[in-house]
């Protein structure tokens, strides 16, 4: 019947429609007229009460009586139709909740996430935000004006960091060194605990944060030559990129010559010829050397020439080998990598 699509039970369904065709009644008539125990009438009527589908008359016997079918079934009506918008909103919320929960499962077993050019900046700095022990970088031109990209020329976050004790270890591509004002930049780092080595030439830019993910450019034909940036979680691709710095930073030149130090002739070496070393040792060219001091390239030939002998090398090579044995610059070794 329709009203036990309303709501209602087959027993109180059955009880209603007796009562509609007798009129009022009283109840021990009922369990003749509908077949129901006096258990099951009893507990029907409780529930047609409670819903407002009977009343009671008020003479000496009194006799039940059914509210008007009309009325009935719209309030039976409005109340269910209520009763299916709750459970629909309800059920919108699991169906939500459960797409979240699968695309977090997807992402869980994809180890590699895209993300678009415009949230680069904010991802890396997202990322930057929650290092706790260590952040690994490849530092490679080309450089762009967003604040937080991997090109960027500013890094704010890792200043912080630093003063919050977390440690950094930076691979420069030996072109960031030739770019303008690129010892400057890399000294402010330097000076604030960085930890700075150069390479030849990197395969491409890169944060690794914790060891728990990576984040580097996505080939394409966007700004500063690539399209976005991928993010790499836990996985044997993580693994890879973190043994690829490592290799890198083992055979890295330092870039912190440590100044003070003495040379051969017991004499210190001052300011002046630590940066001259440095950019030496990073491999950069001559005229690349002049431009970062604002010297001549004769000028410039002619300190290295007095390095060189008052190192006692007759070639670059062996004041790099000179200069790493006199402590005129960190050597690597194995404390320096990881922890």
């Amino acid at each position: 019947m329709v009203f036990e699509a309303l709501g209602l039970t087959e027993e109180e369904t059955r009880i209603y429609a007796e009562l509609v065709r007798q009129g009022p009644c009283r109840t021990e008539r009922l369990p003749a007229l509908t077949g129901l125990s006096a258990e099951q009438i009893e507990a029907a009527l409780t529930g047609l009460a409670e819903q407002g589908l009977l009343s009671h008359t008020q003479d000496a016997r009194p006799r039940v009586i059914a509210s008007p079918p009309d009325i009935a079934g719209e309030v039976l009506l409005l109340r269910r139709m209520q009763e299916l918008h709750t459970a629909r909103a309800a059920m919108g919320q699991l169906a939500a909740a459960y797409r979240t929960t699968a695309r977090q499962q997807e992402t869980d077993r994809i180890p590699v996430e895209f993300t678009p050019d415009a949230a680069v900046a904010q991802r890396i700095d997202q990322i930057q935000s929650k290092a706790r022990d260590e952040v690994l970088i490849f530092d490679v031109p080309p450089y762009t004006s967003l604040v937080g990209d991997l090109g960027t020329l500013s890094n704010d976050r890792e200043m912080e960091q630093l003063s919050a004790g977390v440690r950094y270890r930076t691979v420069y591509d030996r072109r960031a060194l030739d770019g303008p004002g690129g010892l400057v930049r890399i000294s402010r780092y330097v000076d604030a605990g960085e930890e700075a080595r150069s390479a030849p030439r990197l395969p491409m830019k890169m944060v690794i944060v914790d060891r728990e993910v990576a984040i580097l450019p996505a080939p394409g034909d966007g700004l500063a030559g690539h399209r976005g940036s991928v993010l790499v979680r836990p996985s044997p691709l993580l693994d890879g990129l973190i043994a690829l710095f490592e290799q890198f930073w083992a055979t890295g030149l330092p870039l912190a010559p440590v100044a003070g130090s003495p040379d051969a002739t017991g004499s210190e070496l001052d300011d002046a010829d630590v940066r001259l070393l440095t950019l030496l040792l990073s491999g950069m060219t001559d005229e690349g050397i002049a431009r970062q001091l604002g010297l001549g390239r004769r000028t410039v030939l002619r300190r290295a020439r007095a390095l060189m002998d008052r190192a006692g090398a007759a070639t670059r090579m062996q004041l790099g080998w000179y200069a790493a044995q006199r402590g005129w610059i960190r050597h690597a070794s194995p404390q320096d990598g990881g922890r």
